[in-house]
């Protein structure tokens, strides 16, 4: 038991040891007004190794704040809920929404994951939670026992004594697919398929360019995943719901947290996008008077 214990506890340090070293340059901004400093943290939603400890200078800014605040609160009754939130009720399997071409499409990249898979166990999934499901499944697959960084952000606060919480419901982040009709779900299936097809490393290349710190390169590649013009209309109706109008209630409840009580700070961590390219939560803040500066080296 004892030399177990010694081999865990070099598992840990290793870990973190090539967290430190390889996210040199988090995605990480400083909110700043009226004496009040709080930070935001930009996350990425994939499981992984090389990011499953903080860096010292997230895990210091942390500290400093008296509340952590991630997309949603990760309790287990929350994960439940999504879970539930994913399924039809409307009793009919996936084989009988979807044409058999692209139900054995979306079969044969479950199995290209992994050989044992097949739809069967997401049949009663709604279209558009198997088009996300999809893309970080293989992910997951890799990493089963590892949290995403959000839910180590959320766990080192909850340890560390912080108030903890999302700045979402589950109700709230699930209603958002809901206005996308079952054909406009059916093509967001049909583009993640197309984008898995054309860019077999694009998890890959979206975890380097995460790790690199570098928004720019991280936004073109995050945009490519509708270049075909006929995904244009349900790129332009994705971006709007999906990120600008969840930006705008994002920082107005930025903004009111922090003014109801102007002696606390907090910790925001959501993902990275909501803080790059236009209409992001760092513009709105802006707009409310807030300094909001990267923090480097």
């Amino acid at each position: 038991m004892k030399s177990m214990k010694i081999v865990l506890a070099l598992v840990v340090l290793t870990l973190s040891l090539t967290a430190e070293e390889i996210l040199k340059n988090p995605f990480l901004w400083k909110v700043e007004k009226n004496n009040q400093t709080s930070y935001l943290f930009g996350t990425i939603h994939v499981p992984a190794p090389e990011l499953s400890a903080l860096p010292t200078k997230v895990k210091k800014a942390i500290d400093s704040c008296d509340g952590v605040q991630t997309e949603l609160d990760m309790n287990f009754m929350n994960q439940m809920k999504a879970s539930q939130l994913m399924l039809r009720d409307d009793g009919k399997p996936l084989e009988k929404i979807l044409s058999k071409s692209l139900y054995k499409r979306t079969e044969n990249k479950l199995k290209s994951i992994n050989p044992a898979l097949n739809l069967k166990p997401f049949s009663q999934m709604k279209v558009w939670a198997l088009a996300a499901t999809l893309e970080l499944l293989e992910e997951q697959m890799k990493n089963p026992t590892l949290a995403p960084i959000d839910d180590v952000v959320f766990k080192y606060g909850k340890e560390h004594n912080k108030s903890v919480s999302g700045i979402e419901t589950v109700e709230e982040q699930m209603s958002v697919f809901e206005v996308f009709t079952l054909n406009e779900q059916i093509a967001f299936l049909e583009a993640t398929l197309d984008y898995m097809d054309e860019h077999k490393d694009g998890m890959k290349m979206m975890k380097e360019l995460y790790i690199k710190g570098d928004s720019k390169e991280l936004e073109t590649l995050l945009n490519e995943q509708f270049k075909d013009e006929k995904y244009k209309k349900l790129e332009e109706k994705f971006m709007e719901e999906l990120l600008y109008k969840r930006n705008v209630r994002m920082a107005k409840r930025i903004d009111a947290l922090l003014k109801k009580d102007r002696k606390k700070s907090y910790f925001f961590a959501f993902g990275t996008m909501h803080f790059l390219d236009k209409k992001s939560v760092i513009e709105y803040l802006k707009k409310y008077g807030y300094k909001v500066s990267r923090v480097k080296e």
